[in-house]
């Protein structure tokens, strides 16, 4: 059955592709799939609203309507808001449970359009990466006030009582890579009609020592240099009133001693100051 081969990684991917040609053949029936994984969840909440017929899952002794899982508004999102906050192939967030962004994010349409650009392609638009990273600081981190990703790890850092890296958010660099790795999982469960997956090379992987491993970051993880400290005006001040104070602290009466080598000196004026 040459309709039903994949060049596949996944099994949860592979599910969805069957659905696929399942439909484009025209059966028209009832389709219930027996799994337990959350991404197949996530999956057959937004497929379900784009693929025509109904598609359900069985969890333990009930069976369960997909186009039910999340409201029509959200059908776009749920993907890229799972592969983005963690997901099989992609890592999570330390501390920033799906739930909470979930509730975040169907509240707020700046949300729901930030993540709408992911996986619509493979590869992403640097636009839609900004989109990301102020979604990370609004939604995941609620840093309303900062405009980076630095100012943001600056002053999460600032506001915890007990120091720890791992709470703060990610820097510019290994975010960019996590967006890759979210763009290109969300764009193969938005297109499951793909029989054949593009590898995940260049896409926030990388081969190491001959197995595919997730790209951490791509700079050094310690600066190469550090820029010279600008001296302000108040600085430049008061070292200019210190050098001024250390001046008169080395200004001391010259003394001329009375002795017979000076003889020019009158006997009466033994001792002498001179100003400085």
């Amino acid at each position: 059955m040459p309709d039903y081969s994949f060049s596949q990684s996944e099994a949860d991917t592979i599910l969805f592709s069957a659905y696929a040609v399942l439909r484009d053949s025209g059966y028209s029936g009832p389709v219930v799939i027996d799994s337990a994984d959350t991404d197949t969840y996530v999956a057959a909440a937004a497929i379900s609203q784009k693929l025509p017929g109904l598609l359900c899952i069985k969890r333990k002794q009930e069976t369960i309507l997909c186009r039910n899982l999340v409201p029509e508004e959200m059908a776009d999102c749920i993907v890229p808001l799972h592969c983005f906050t963690g997901c099989d192939a992609n890592s999570e967030f330390y501390g920033k449970g799906k739930l909470s962004v979930y509730d975040k994010v169907v509240k707020s349409a700046e949300a729901l359009e930030q993540l709408s650009k992911c996986g619509n392609s493979l590869d992403i638009e640097e636009e839609a990466i900004e989109e990301l990273f102020e979604f990370t600081r609004l939604v995941i981190y609620g840093d309303k006030m900062s405009r980076t990703m630095g100012t943001a790890r600056a002053a999460k850092w600032k506001a915890l009582k007990k120091k720890s890296f791992i709470r703060l958010p990610p820097d510019v660099d290994s975010l960019r890579q996590h967006c890759l790795r979210a763009n290109y999982l969300a764009y193969l469960m938005h297109h499951p009609a793909l029989k054949d997956h593009p590898p995940p090379l260049g896409h926030g992987w990388e081969l190491a020592s001959g197995r595919c491993s997730p790209v951490r970051h791509t700079r050094p993880t310690l600066p190469t240099h550090l820029p010279e400290p600008e001296l302000s005006e108040d600085s430049e001040e008061d070292e200019s009133d210190e050098d001024n104070d250390n001046e008169e602290d080395n200004c001391v009466p010259w003394q001329c001693d009375d002795s017979s080598e000076s003889s020019d000196i009158d006997s009466t004026d033994s001792t002498s100051d001179v100003e400085c």
